[in-house]
């Protein structure tokens, strides 16, 4: 008898361990995502506030006689050799990303220039350059050929509130305009809350293909705003490159594109201190149904039912705080685990109240299924916590 009773004691004090380890896996564990993204890796010239107001200098301008006269046309020089055109893009802010949707907001500067030196005779002798802005650059662009260069991922319209035209007396042009556009990205949030995902927008002519527009990739394509960031994610990344685009729009042409991607990393401390903390914390007491008298099985059944229509209650308030996609995450995964752990619970409880009425040495048998599940429900619940915040450093 007092072996069984030592051994009785050893089991609960395990028991209050698997607890702590329990806490300490929900509380502890989830903190570290915090610090779980890398450090930011912004391009070279990141910690400019505005964008490049001139255009490149190194962009070769041809001789005038060598072109078309009409204003209108491409201005190169034969046929096969395309005209070089340069896009710098400078990021100021992503307001929103939408991973249900799969879209985000980007406003900016786009910036493109070009040579055509027919353009220079407008200017006044001695005049380095002259500046169009707004409804005036909209009306001298409607006379004049130019690139077209646009987001082909856009949804909707692209929309800013200023545009400059600069006509410099070496033959160059360049647009200057600041933007607001809804780009279109694939997400996949299959890892929610821990998810990853890569924004990327595409720039090219909307018009012109690579035979007549090639864009250059000269490393400084991309710039961000000194205090760039995004609402609720961390910026891992930027890249750009120019490649080669199969416009399904416009048969076998292929285009010049720049694509730009930036590599951000949800912020899930807000979804595990509001959502899955909360969950994991009330599906872990519902454990405690094992400390009510075997005789009480309404009370046992009573206090389980209890926590798991508190749990579902709260799913259903934070619903729409979590991704609707038509497949699982892993945030779902774990609610769904918690939502069965307790109805598993309830039946355990039954169970072991059906062992019990048969009363006589029967009743060996329950201590030892109360036994076996004062170990193995607080094991499962603590290994399965391990692996859903270990998710968080993949």
């Amino acid at each position: 008898m007092t072996g069984s009773k030592g051994l009785r004691r050893s089991l609960r004090r395990f028991f209050c361990v698997l607890l702590g380890l329990s806490l300490v896996c929900i509380l502890g564990l989830g903190p570290w995502n915090g610090q779980a993204a890398p450090q930011l890796n912004l391009p070279a010239a990141a910690d400019r506030s505005k964008p490049d107001t001139s255009a490149n200098a190194a962009l070769n301008c041809f001789p005038l006689d060598r072109l078309s006269k009409d204003r209108l046309s491409p201005p190169i020089l034969k046929r096969g050799e395309p005209l070089d055109v340069e896009v710098k893009l400078h990021v100021d802010e992503i307001p929103l990303i939408s991973s249900t949707d799969d879209q985000f907001k980007l406003e900016g500067y786009l910036d493109v220039a070009w040579c055509d030196p027919r353009l220079a005779v407008d200017l006044i002798a001695g005049v380095e350059e002259r500046v169009y802005a707004n409804e005036g650059a909209i009306d001298y662009l409607k006379g004049i050929w130019n690139p077209q260069i646009t987001f082909i991922n856009e949804i909707g319209e692209t929309v800013g509130d200023d545009l400059n035209l600069t006509i410099f007396n070496d033959g160059r042009a360049e647009i200057q305009r600041r933007f607001m556009v809804t780009l279109e990205s694939n997400f996949d949030v299959h890892r929610f809350p821990f998810d990853r995902q890569r924004l990327v927008g595409e720039i090219a002519s909307f018009a012109w293909d690579a035979r007549v527009v090639r864009l250059i990739d000269d490393g400084r394509n991309l710039t961000v705003s000194k205090a760039f960031g995004i609402p609720d994610w961390s910026v891992v990344g930027f890249s750009s490159k120019v490649i080669a685009y199969d416009d399904p729009d416009h048969g076998n042409d292929i285009f010049s594109m720049l694509k730009l991607e930036i590599d951000v990393a949800r912020k899930s401390d807000y979804y595990l201190y509001k959502i899955f903390v909360p969950l994991g914390i009330l599906s872990f007491t519902s454990i405690f149904f094992l400390a009510v008298p075997i005789s009480e099985i309404g009370d046992r059944i009573g206090f389980v039912s209890g926590l798991l229509f508190t749990t579902l209650a709260y799913q259903l308030i934070i619903a729409s705080s979590v991704p609707r996609v038509p497949y699982f995450t892993l945030g779902d995964t774990y609610t769904l685990f918690l939502f069965f752990f307790m109805v598993a619970e309830v039946f355990i409880a039954y169970g072991i109240s059906l062992v019990d009425r048969f009363g006589g040495e029967t009743k060996v048998l329950v201590n030892r299924v109360e036994l076996g599940c004062e170990i193995v429900l607080p094991l499962l619940f603590v290994l399965v916590n391990i692996y859903f915040y270990s998710q968080a450093h993949l």
